[in-house]
């Protein structure tokens, strides 16, 4: 089929578009042409590539119709969020299948895990709500054929996972490094789930060729497995060659000793404890994340780690 993917060059579509061009798709990339991807590879040469800013686009009414004439089968958006973006896409397309990327974030927090499809939502945060209004919006509607999916914490070689304190922060990874030290809020016992983002990708590609199955679905996307911080921790201290050296203290303490930013980027990761199933996309797609999440997270540091400046 002849596939658009938008924003087609970032963590995912650095993965999607190469495996799409390997399936024999016919494949458009839009993108505003000012990033590589991730990974090299030859295929992508076989990529017809569009630059377009897609705020400037939009704010001129453009974006829709532009997509639209590509004259696609199917078309992957990657980089939409909010509903007002959405609308103006799917105003101007006429039954295509349309897969959107959404977020586990618009769940909110965890009740029952691991979390289905089919759990009630309550997410808060101007990303969440956003994402979920997309979501209400495309299963409302009636003009295309819509499939979302929510990933996790997106993983890989090329960029820092998050971390086993739930941050970005490189001196936590330093440390676990050096010494197999690490300090953490509570108990440690907050869940993180990546994912890899090739099995990311995996799962859209899945969907576009399976759209009877697909279309009206919405998808986790995540390893099939979630790591504590404490979990998450000792893996990476060992996988360093040091015995774990772990301090437990009370969230208000650890707010005191790390920046307001990493404890405030802590806090909207594990205030939402998430853990996902991945029973449906198996179930309805045959789909089965390749990525265990121990490889996910590990490849992914050592990518990081091997690329920083010494």
């Amino acid at each position: 089929m002849r596939t658009v993917v938008i924003g087609g060059t970032g963590h995912i579509g650095t993965y999607l578009v190469p495996s799409l061009v390997r399936a024999g798709h016919d494949t458009v990339v839009i993108s505003r042409g000012s990033r590589r991807p991730y990974r090299d590879d030859p295929l992508w040469r076989d990529v017809e590539q569009v630059t377009c800013d897609r705020d400037a686009a939009e704010s001129d009414g453009e974006f829709g119709r532009l997509v639209a004439g590509l004259g696609a089968d199917a078309v992957v958006d990657l980089t939409c969020f909010t509903p007002t973006q959405a609308r103006q896409l799917v105003e101007a397309l006429d039954g295509q299948h349309l897969v959107h990327t959404g977020s586990i974030w618009s769940y909110g927090p965890s009740t029952v895990v691991p979390t289905t499809e089919a759990a009630s939502k309550h997410p808060y945060g101007d990303y969440g709500v956003g994402k979920l209004a997309i979501e209400r919006y495309l299963m409302g509607q009636d003009r295309v054929r819509a499939s979302v999916v929510h990933p996790g914490h997106i993983s890989g070689p090329g960029w820092m996972p998050i971390g086993p304190t739930g941050n970005v922060d490189p001196a936590v990874i330093d440390a676990l490094r050096v010494d197999g030290s690490c300090l953490l809020p509570d108990r440690g016992l907050e869940t993180i789930q990546h994912v890899h983002a090739e099995d990311v990708a995996g799962l859209h590609q899945a969907c576009l060729e399976q759209p009877d199955a697909a279309a009206g679905e919405s998808f986790n996307s995540v390893c099939t497995e979630a790591l504590t911080l404490r979990g998450y921790a000792e893996l990476v201290a060992r996988h360093f060659g040091h015995e774990p050296q772990l301090e437990l203290v009370p969230w208000a303490e650890f707010v005191t000793r790390v920046s307001a930013e990493h404890a405030e980027t802590t806090l909207e990761h594990i205030g939402r404890a998430p853990m996902f199933s991945m029973d449906k996309a198996r179930t309805l797609l045959g789909f089965v994340p390749k990525h265990s999440i121990t490889d996910t997270v590990l490849e992914a540091i050592d990518a990081w780690v091997e690329a920083r400046p010494t």
